[in-house]
């Protein structure tokens, strides 16, 4: 049996990718959520058993108890769990930014931990053509824009308002999210590191922190305009892509591939570059050493 670990696994595209992981016969499921009891609904709505284990990534103790306690070799892992806020700034226990801390720095941390685990797997992290300044125009996205990790685990961001600074450190997430999957493709060949780009996915508990007028849009009116929006997609189509770069064919290590299954054209060219992946991967591996 093939293991693959989903994380953020009760809602939107985390739950989309266990139940297409579902239909292979020869997937065990483990979602990794910080909610239980939403984890057990999802789990009772695949075919076959799940296991549900608990997992905070906006916890650094909840992500330290759970690399110890985990002792099985991994098929797959999906850092797949993500927020954003458009309110004032919320900061998890130690001080950290949520946005960065479960955006980026708790996936770099669970996949540095679980890596020995990991030998010849692939983890899957979730991109966002919002990291693109030239493509991020939809919604007010601006890109991301990386200062430091420090800066970034304070909040500060070039926009003051709460709804600018949300957008913005959401975009900077990613951005950080898809440099440091391509960088640890450098680094680690023995495992195979991917980005999905699931693309706009309308209806998804992404805005769930918005205005009211702006989760209302979302949940109706947009996903009747998937069809029509340029990079539009549904939760269960970018599942499918998920499920195929999971278990199919051999992807490119590094790679950030579309919700069609063909390597994105949305990236933009910093994800890439060798010296900015360093420092970012670098600054953040410092950061959580230090924490």
């Amino acid at each position: 049996m093939k293991t693959v670990m989903i994380t953020g696994a009760s809602r939107g595209l985390g739950l989309a990718l266990a139940r297409a992981l579902d239909a292979a016969p020869d997937v065990e499921l483990v979602l990794a959520v910080r909610d239980v009891a939403a984890g057990k609904r999802a789990a009772a709505s695949l075919r076959r058993p799940a296991r549900v284990v608990e997992l905070d990534l906006g916890s650094p103790a909840s992500i330290k108890r759970f690399i110890h306690d985990w002792h099985e070799p991994l098929h797959g892992l999906v850092n797949n769990a993500g927020l954003q806020f458009t309110g004032p700034a919320v900061f998890n226990d130690a001080g950290v930014e949520m946005t960065l801390a479960v955006n980026h720095l708790g996936p770099l941390e669970l996949t540095m931990g679980l890596l020995p685990w990991l030998e010849h797997a692939r983890v899957m992290g979730i991109g966002s053509g919002t990291h693109n300044p030239s493509q991020a125009r939809l919604f007010g996205f601006r890109g991301g824009h990386f200062t430091s990790i420090e800066a970034l685990a304070r909040g500060e961001a070039q926009r003051s308002s709460d709804r600018g600074r949300g957008l913005d450190l959401y975009a900077t997430s990613k951005l950080l999210s898809m440099t440091t999957t391509v960088e640890l493709a450098r680094r680690h060949a023995r495992t195979r590191f991917i980005t999905l780009d699931p693309g706009l996915m309308p209806g998804t508990g992404l805005v769930r922190t918005a205005p009211l007028p702006v989760r209302a849009a979302w949940h109706s009116l947009l996903r009747w305009l998937v069809p029509l929006l340029p990079d539009a997609s549904t939760p269960q189509r970018s599942a499918v892509a998920g499920r195929t770069l999971l278990l199919e064919g051999e992807p490119a290590a590094g790679e950030i591939y579309a919700f069609d299954g063909k390597p994105s054209r949305r990236v933009w060219h910093l994800v890439r570059d060798a010296d900015f992946g360093r420092r970012v991967v670098d600054e953040s591996l410092h950061f959580l050493q230090r924490g």
